[in-house]
């Protein structure tokens, strides 16, 4: 099973948002201007904002409780910045039943303007079922 495509913008105050919440200081997610004195276009992308895509992604499946997360991998196969627009896809596979339960990876893909994939965050989950 797999998303819609939809577009997605991550800005700078969703940058700053996180960087407070998680007390990171590191200048680069202050301003394009400090993030060009360490060498990057702009303000990039902390490592933890791609998941936060699934604040905008309304699957087209419903996950039922219990919801129990094993696992999580993300990887960043390209450099993310702000204002930049970039194609959301989840996916779900491996789905298979034990004990009434159902057991499920759940991918986000992220993909840039030139179609090259930028993020894959996999979450292994248990579920009470997958409507």
């Amino acid at each position: 099973m797999k998303t819609k495509e939809h577009e997605i913008i991550f800005n700078k105050e969703d940058v700053q948002q996180i960087v407070q919440l998680i007390g990171d200081r590191n200048p680069i997610y202050q301003s394009s201007e400090r993030a060009k004195d360490y060498g990057f276009e702009t303000i990039p992308l902390h490592s933890t904002m791609p998941m936060m895509a699934y604040k905008w992604l309304v699957p087209p499946w419903e996950l039922q409780h219990p919801i129990i997360h094993r696992k999580q991998k993300c990887i960043q196969h390209q450099r993310m910045y702000i204002d930049e627009v970039y194609r959301a896809i989840v996916e779900v596979t491996d789905q298979f039943q034990r004990q009434n339960l159902t057991f499920i990876k759940q991918t986000l893909y992220l993909y840039n303007r030139d179609g090259k994939l930028c993020f894959e965050g996999i979450s292994d989950l248990i579920l009470g079922g997958l409507s």
